[in-house]
């Protein structure tokens, strides 16, 4: 089995800095307003080289950051917040008056600074801001005649400042909390979906890959599982000599966790009991006495397994069949118009240790058939509601009940199936195994008479 891959929260690239690209490019912008604008004349004729200076250094600063962030190299975060917010600051200054018309750049940087530090990190870019512009307003210099920006405006710029950071900071906390609950989420999701991967990896190296070669018999099987995941049907055909055979039909309930564990002993407790026993309702005592054996350590009390298991022997030209609660078999004689059930049934597996089962005899003979089958399919329901039935399951297995192999058989009657309930949600798997007897001999063989 290949091995599992990594979470998702597993591949994530920590050093990604894609705010950082981001926040680069509005600087960029920035630049080319400042530089474009009127004022930027004004400014210029104000502070002389200095003013060009300073807009050499911040477009140099701007286009380093950028290729430090294409190129995944680290700076600072804090020092980020700390120069954009001076460069803004500048402008303002140089920029004179009309300048406070830029102090919508500081709402950038705060929720910038949120995104990045959160509470902390908007109030404190908030305050950094407002300090910055006080100062900027204060000490830049203007030409006779102008008069600084009144302080009633200022104060409601910086009031709407801070509440934006107020706001910011609650939703950057929101944001953290929703992104550590959907890496908790994503990775719960992982867990499951290898834990659901797993078992249907054992689920499957649980049942026979392929049916064996049964010389003497035509032997067909149709399974179909409820959902993805574990399923509690199983089947299996069994060698238990040159012309004998057993087969079985079971269903494990139990939760999804608890059936996978309960399927491996089930099936080993089975083989190993099928080998030693002679009788079909022998092996369901045995194979009861290991699972209830098992059920009662692991104290799960609502588990139990339900099991119709028969044994065909050529020599003997007989059926025997045993049954735990399972949907009692079928078997349509060759040539006839009648079709039997193989009504013996006993306690389902696990829930009394020393239960006894009965079993009961049937003569075969060359072109009989048999049908066993989960509940999965009698309890097929349609879109409506309305449930399919044993009955009319039983008129579907009775009217293709002469078809010319097993897997035809098998096919059409599990294909009804499906078509009755295909537009509903299939509620329990569906396992149909159907046995043809096709061996021109079948039963003891006459004495040879004597001369």
């Amino acid at each position: 089995m290949p091995t599992p891959a990594m979470p998702p929260i597993g591949r994530v690239d920590l050093l990604r800095r894609d705010t950082e690209i981001a926040v680069a490019a509005f600087r960029t912008v920035f630049i080319l307003i400042v530089v474009l604008s009127p004022q930027f004349a004004y400014a210029h004729g104000m502070a002389g080289g200095l003013l060009i200076a300073a807009t050499i250094a911040a477009a140099v600063y701007n286009l380093s950051l950028f290729l430090l962030h294409m190129h995944r190299l680290f700076f600072p975060r804090p020092v980020i917040i700390i120069v954009d917010t001076i460069l803004i600051s500048l402008w303002i200054y140089f920029a004179g008056p009309g300048g406070e018309r830029y102090f919508l750049m500081y709402f950038a940087v705060v929720v910038v600074a949120g995104l990045w530090f959160r509470r902390g990190g908007a109030l404190a870019a908030a305050a950094l801001a407002c300090l910055l512009y006080l100062w900027a307003l204060w000490y830049s210099p203007l030409p006779l005649g102008a008069i600084r920006p009144p302080a009633g405006s200022v104060g409601l710029q910086i009031l709407l400042l801070l509440l934006t950071a107020g706001l910011v900071s609650i939703a950057s906390e929101f944001q953290q909390r929703e992104r550590e609950e959907l890496v908790l989420w994503r990775g719960r999701f992982w867990e499951h979906e290898q834990r659901v991967r797993m078992a249907q990896y054992v689920d499957r190296l649980l049942r026979p890959a392929r049916l064996p070669d049964t010389p003497g018999l035509d032997v067909a099987v149709q399974f179909r599982p409820a959902a993805a995941g574990v399923s509690g049907d199983y089947y299996d055909v069994i060698r238990l000599g040159e012309r004998r055979w057993g087969f079985v039909v079971a269903d494990v309930r139990a939760k999804e966790e608890l059936g996978l564990l309960y399927l491996p002993v089930f099936k080993s407790s089975l083989r190993l009991a099928a080998r030693a026993e002679a009788s079909a309702g022998s092996v369901l005592t045995q194979v009861n006495r290991e699972v209830a054996a098992e059920m009662q350590e692991r104290e799960e009390l609502d588990a139990f397994i339900s099991m119709c298991y028969m044994i065909v022997d050529l020599d003997q030209g007989s059926l025997v069949c045993a049954n735990a609660g399972m949907e009692p078999a079928v078997l349509i004689p060759a040539g006839s118009q009648r079709m039997m059930s193989l009504s013996s049934h006993g306690v389902v597996l696990g829930v009394v240790p020393d239960a006894v089962y009965e079993e009961e005899t049937w003569a075969l003979h060359q072109g009989d058939a048999l049908a066993l089958f989960s509940d999965g399919l009698t309890e097929a329901v349609d879109r409506e509601g309305r449930v399919l039935g044993r009955e009319a399951l039983l008129d579907e297995i009775r009217a293709h009940g002469r078809d010319a192999s097993a897997e035809a058989m098998a096919h059409e009657v599990f294909d009804h199936v499906l078509a009755f309930g295909k537009d509903a949600r299939r509620r329990d798997d569906s396992t149909l195994l159907v046995v043809r007897v096709t061996a021109t001999e079948v039963g003891p063989r006459p004495e040879p008479s004597a001369v």
